[in-house]
């Protein structure tokens, strides 16, 4: 086992920390340099990314529980190991297959129709009690594992807590260099698994690590909340009214990994398909941080839980992190 696996707490360092000492923690974790007997460690920075934007209170809290942690984490796996059949472990002499395979190989057996979904769509008592599982079996092998190799400078952790809490300076840096850390990632992950995985199915690998987590394709309900209920019978983006409805994530879904009723507005055909993978223009920033405003007086249980980790400057941060990380402006 990696050393630090076994650790059930740990505190993060105190002190500001330069960039160029969290490049190298992040090549070393990312080299053969650093122990690996599954890819778990990519797989938790890249649940980490996910929950940047994921943290509760008035401020960024730097808090990131462990439900919303592995819940993540169990959605990335989904894809890579039941549809694309990625193995995720070096065998070890006793299994070939890694604990989190194991338990999506035990609930595709119950329920075999499970294998053809996403992971979104799994009926949300068993997705929750999968997410427990996962979170249970798998972050005992990790969490410690991933702090060790960061020296205590990405974050602290107890396993009998309730998730771990990011240091500060790895946060920022997380945030403004979230692109660049997502791709080397995914780069790191693709060679660990071209040395476990057959040629067979090993092709496009890259490709198949950036869609792990599908966008949903239903957002009918995003829709109805904008267009009946708040009554956006208008094109956010070219303000002519709205005969076929676009429902458009404002900051790029490909930024945010985020499916959340303060980052959509309704758009014609012509305004979403210019827009595409882009970031609008500042001032449209101020027009929608003003609409989420408004849109929190709803105060209707779906609005309550939408907003539940929305903050006054988030699209904005979000903005410029996304610009900086090569978004282009519409």
């Amino acid at each position: 086992m990696p050393a630090g696996w076994n650790q059930t707490f740990g505190t993060v360092r105190e002190g500001p920390i330069d960039e160029d000492t969290f490049w190298m923690l992040f090549n070393y974790v990312f080299s053969d340099s650093s122990a690996k007997r599954t890819t778990y460690k990519f797989g938790l920075i890249k649940s980490i990314l996910d929950n940047l934007f994921n943290s509760e209170g008035d401020d960024y809290s730097l808090f990131i529980s462990y439900e919303n942690l592995f819940g993540k984490f169990a959605e990335n796996y989904w894809n890579l190991v039941t549809k694309y059949h990625l193995k995720q472990m070096l065998p070890d002499g006793k299994s070939e297959y890694s604990k989190i395979e194991q338990i999506f190989m035990a609930l595709i057996e119950e329920e075999p129709s499970f294998a053809d979904i996403p992971f979104s769509s799994i009926p949300e008592a068993k997705r929750k009690s999968i997410i427990k599982q996962v979170s249970s079996d798998c972050r005992k092998n990790v969490v410690g594992a991933l702090h060790r190799d960061f020296q205590d400078c990405l974050y602290a952790f107890d396993l009998k807590g309730d998730g771990i809490f990011l240091n500060p300076y790895a946060f920022d840096f997380m945030l403004k260099y979230k692109i660049e850390i997502e791709k080397l990632n995914y780069y790191a992950w693709a060679k660990f698994l071209e040395k476990i995985n057959d040629e067979s199915v090993v092709v496009k690998l890259l490709d198949k690590l950036e869609l792990a987590t599908p966008q949903r394709d239903d957002l009918s309900v995003f829709r109805q909340v904008l267009y009946e209920e708040f009554e956006q019978c208008n094109c956010f983006y070219c303000g002519k009214k709205l005969n076929e409805i676009h429902v458009d994530h404002f900051i790029p879904w490909s930024f945010t990994k985020e499916d959340k009723l303060w980052n959509f507005v309704l758009a014609c055909p012509s305004c979403n398909i210019r827009k595409s993978n882009k970031i609008p223009r500042m001032e449209y920033v101020k027009l929608i941080q003003s609409r989420n405003d408004n849109l929190r007086k709803l105060n209707t249980p779906f609005v309550t839980t939408q907003f539940k980790t929305y903050k006054p400057n988030l699209i904005s941060d979000m903005w410029k992190y996304a610009q900086s990380g090569g978004f282009v402006v519409m």
